[in-house]
C-alpha cells in the first residue's frame, strides 16, 4: 500500500501539536518500512519542489492552486490519502481521482469559523455552526471587532455576505476587510465543512468532544473513528524526582497563547501563598498576537519569583527538560482535541492537572494519574493547586506511563483504517 500524508502545513514546523504529530507518524511509518510520501505546504509564491526526507520523497507545495495540487496527487497515485490540512481541497481531489481520503480533526477549526470552538463568553462551544451563533465570536477575534458587533449583527445576512465577497476582491484594508468579511467567512467555513463531511472516507476524532461536535454539525456517525493520538515514548521512565523540603515543581509545556489558559494558570498560581512551590513555563509564542500576550503576562507576574520562564524547547528535548519536575499543568479554555503535552508528561511518569477540555479526559483518570477541573475557573484551579502542594507525596510513575499510547501502537491502528478504506 502506498500512502500519501498531507502534512499539517509545513512538515518541518513545530508550531503546534498537529505538526509534531504528523512528523511523529511519518517517522514511525518510515521506521516500520511502509511505502509513503509527504506533501508539505510552505510559504512561497508558487511551484512544487521535490525533496528527500530520510528514505522517502517529500513535496514542498507553494501557493500553486488546486489544479496543480491535483495533478501532483494524480502523478503520485496513492492508494490512500491521509489529510491533516487543506482538508476540503484534498477531499475534493480524492473524490475527483477516486482515491479514499481519511481526515484527522486536529482542532476545532475544522468546524469553527473562529477557529477554536471557544464562544464569546470564553466557554467551549456546544452549538452547531450558524451565522447567528458565530458572528460575535468571529468579530471578537478581530481587533476592535467586538465594538462593531452590535451594529454588524443588524445587517441582513445576505447583504453582509455580499459585502464580504466585494471586499475579498479588493486589496486588504486593515479592520475593514476582516470585519466586513465576517459573514462571508462563516459561510465559506460551512461550505468547506460540508465538502469534508460529505466527501471524506473516514474521519478520525482523537477525543469524544470533537466527535460529538462533528456529529452535531451533520457528519455521518458511520464515518467517525475514535482514535486518540500516540507519541514516541521515552527510552525509559525515570524514578520520580524527590520532593525536597516539600518543594513541588509544577510545569507547563506548550504554546504561550490565550486559548491555552496561561492567564488563568498564572492568576490561580499567584493566589497561592506557599513560597515553597515553583511553576516552570516551557514554550514560546508563534505570532505577534501571542507575543503580545506573552509579554503582558511576563510584565503582570514579574514580581513572583516562583514563576520561571524557560522559552521554547525542541520537541526531542522535552523529556530531558521535564525530568526533574513533579506535576504537569495543562489548562486550555478551548476544546483541545488531544494534548500532546499531557501525553508527554504521562509518558515521563508525571501526574497531570488539567481542565476538562476534550483531550484531557481521554488521558487522565481523575485522582489516579492526575486531576481534572473545569476550564476558565481561577478559583477551582487555585484550590486544586493548593491541595496538591499541601498534600502531594511521592508518586508511582507507572500510574501515568502505563496509560500512554505509543506511536507504534497508534500507527498500527492507522494502518488498519487505511486497509479498511482502500478495499
Amino acid at each position: 500500500m502506498f500512502i500519501l500524508q498531507v502534512a499539517s502545513g509545513d512538515f518541518f514546523s513545530t508550531y503546534g501539536g498537529g505538526q509534531v504529530y504528523v512528523k511523529n507518524i511519518v517517522d514511525e511509518m518510515i521506521r516500520q518500512g511502509y511505502s509513503l510520501t509527504v506533501i508539505s505546504f510552505v510559504n512561497q509564491n508558487s511551484g512544487i519542489e521535490k525533496k528527500q526526507y530520510k528514505s522517502i520523497d517529500l513535496y514542498e507545495v507553494g501557493n500553486c492552486g488546486i489544479d496543480k495540487l491535483q495533478n501532483l496527487v494524480k502523478q503520485l497515485h496513492p492508494d490512500v490519502i491521509h489529510a491533516h490540512s487543506h482538508k476540503a481541497h484534498v477531499v475534493t481531489i480524492g473524490n475527483n481521482l477516486h482515491i479514499p481520503v481519511i481526515v484527522t480533526a486536529h482542532h476545532g477549526g475544522i468546524l469553527c469559523p473562529a477557529g477554536t470552538l471557544l464562544n464569546s463568553k470564553d466557554e467551549i462551544c456546544h452549538t452547531a455552526v450558524s451565522h447567528e451563533h458565530c458572528l460575535s465570536c468571529c468579530l471578537r477575534g478581530i481587533r476592535s471587532g467586538r465594538y462593531w458587533y452590535p451594529m454588524m449583527r443588524l445587517i441582513p445576512r445576505n447583504l453582509y455576505r455580499k459585502l464580504g465577497v466585494g471586499l475579498s476582491r479588493l486589496p486588504f484594508i486593515p479592520f475593514v476587510s476582516p470585519i466586513g468579511g465576517a459573514a462571508w467567512s462563516i459561510l465559506r467555513k460551512q461550505q468547506e465543512w460540508e465538502t469534508i463531511a460529505e466527501g471524506c472516507s473516514r474521519m478520525i476524532a482523537p477525543c469524544n468532544a470533537i466527535a460529538e461536535a462533528m456529529l452535531r454539525n451533520g457528519l455521518d456517525s458511520h464515518k467517525i473513528t475514535l482514535l486518540p493520538h500516540g507519541i514516541p515514548l521515552p527510552t525509559s521512565v525515570p524514578d520520580f524526582p524527590p520532593i525536597i523540603d516539600g518543594r513541588i515543581k509544577f510545569f507547563y509545556v506548550g504554546r504561550i497563547c490565550y486559548v491555552k489558559g496561561l492567564h488563568i494558570l498564572l492568576q490561580a498560581f499567584s493566589h497561592l501563598r506557599n513560597s515553597n512551590i515553583e511553576l516552570h513555563l516551557i514554550g514560546g509564542s508563534g505570532n505577534k498576537t501571542e507575543k503580545r500576550y506573552e509579554t503582558a503576562l511576563k510584565k503582570r507576574f514579574a514580581s513572583d519569583q516562583r514563576i520561571v520562564w524557560h522559552g521554547k524547547v525542541a520537541p526531542d528535548k522535552v523529556f530531558d527538560v521535564i525530568g526533574s519536575f513533579h506535576v504537569a499543568v495543562s489548562v486550555p479554555i478551548y476544546m483541545e482535541i488531544f494534548g500532546l503535552n499531557i501525553a508527554e508528561a504521562l509518558a515521563m511518569g508525571k501526574p497531570v492537572l488539567a481542565t476538562r477540555c476534550g483531550g484531557a479526559e481521554m488521558q487522565i483518570k481523575n485522582g489516579v494519574n492526575g486531576w481534572l477541573v473545569e476550564p476558565n475557573d481561577v478559583g477551582a484551579l487555585a484550590k486544586k493547586l493548593d491541595d496538591i502542594a499541601s498534600n502531594f507525596m511521592n508518586y508511582e510513575p507507572m500510574l501515568s506511563a502505563q496509560r500512554v499510547i505509543s506511536i507504534s501502537q497508534h500507527c498500527n491502528a492507522l494502518m488498519q483504517i487505511y486497509e479498511e478504506v482502500a478495499h
